[in-house]
């Protein structure tokens, strides 16, 4: 009787999946391929910025509409061996981040959910997509040389703090499949989690928040001159307003958006302001306190120091770039 081989069959796991989304007609990109710009820039500058080099794609994506018109990429991640489907922390919950929020890269980049776990975060980190469908695929050829294989399908969302949860057993993605997916959708918005999960999930994310925000104030502290500690707690602030954006009314402001002018009224501050009140005009705040938090970011945004070119590029573009790096769309 043949011995079960100990050798990657990955090629041969990611031919039958792929082999299956072409059977349903389904309009999949490989590694190489683009699925739109705003999803590969966000692969690529999430893996820079978690110590990774170069590019940052999933085996095979797809972009599929529900019945609502609501979009959910679909970030999918091979392995060839047959332990390497999902690493579980302690609770049962997708271990890729340490206590202190750093990336657990050997879980990562060894385990197919962890990797499209990570993938989906990166989404949730740097586009407008809320709501993510990580596929992770792994397999081993038996005694006989048959390929035996295992699937794990987690929901990656804003609402469940980026964890994933597991949505159900799956043999092969059918699910995926035009007349199926919106009954798949379904019971991704049934999936609950208990009140001290959630209350688990937040604390551990205020944690980590407040790691990064250590972290940003003391690299803004030792890296850029003439910012007082009020300066970068206004930076900070404004950042995270001007990149919340309000749907179908007031869209986030992006890196690009800041071109670091020196044209009257288009400064990278000027720009950050004008997104501030639109922000807070569609928040009907009280005008005393809509004017209150607008005049006090302002003094510090159109500052002449920060609004400054220098090597084409501003102090607040500068500042403005780490704190969405580090913190993300909120």
């Amino acid at each position: 009787m043949a011995k079960a081989t100990t050798q990657s069959i990955e090629p041969l796991i990611a031919d039958l999946a792929n082999g299956w989304l072409k059977a349903y007609k389904l309009d999949y990109k490989l590694e190489q391929e683009s699925l739109n710009t705003e999803i590969d820039t966000a692969l690529n500058e999430y893996f820079s910025k978690s110590g990774g080099k170069g590019g940052n794609r999933p085996d095979a994506k797809i972009l599929l509409q529900d019945k609502s018109l609501n979009f959910y990429p679909i970030l999918i991640e091979y392995k060839g061996y047959k332990d390497k489907l999902v690493k579980l922390d302690a609770n049962g919950q997708v271990e890729n981040r340490t206590a202190k929020n750093e990336p657990i890269l050997k879980n990562i980049n060894a385990y197919a959910v962890n990797g499209a776990v990570h993938y989906a975060n990166a989404l949730l980190h740097y586009t407008s997509y809320t709501d993510i469908i990580s596929i992770g695929m792994t397999g081993y050829k038996d005694e006989n040389g048959n390929i035996q294989h295992s699937i794990g399908v987690y929901y990656v969302s804003k609402s469940n703090f980026g964890i994933g949860q597991k949505v159900d057993e799956y043999t092969d993605f059918s699910f995926l499949k035009k007349e199926n997916f919106d009954a798949f959708i379904e019971k991704v918005k049934n999936l609950q989690l208990s009140q001290d999960e959630i209350d688990k999930l937040k604390e551990k994310r205020e944690r980590e928040i407040d790691a990064s925000l250590v972290r940003l104030n003391n690299d803004i502290y030792q890296n850029e001159k003439g910012l007082g500690e009020n300066d970068r707690v206004y930076l900070v602030a404004a950042s995270i307003i001007a990149t919340i954006g309000v749907p179908g009314k007031v869209a986030p402001l992006e890196k690009t958006d800041l071109k670091s002018s020196v044209e009257e009224g288009n400064t990278d501050g000027d720009i950050i302001v004008r997104k501030i009140k639109a922000f807070l005009n569609e928040k009907e705040l009280p005008r005393e306190k809509k004017e209150l938090i607008i005049r006090t970011l302002q003094n510090t945004l159109t500052t002449e120091n920060i609004n400054k070119v220098e090597n084409g590029e501003s102090q607040l573009k500068r500042v403005f770039t780490k704190i969405v790096d580090d913190l993300g769309k909120r």
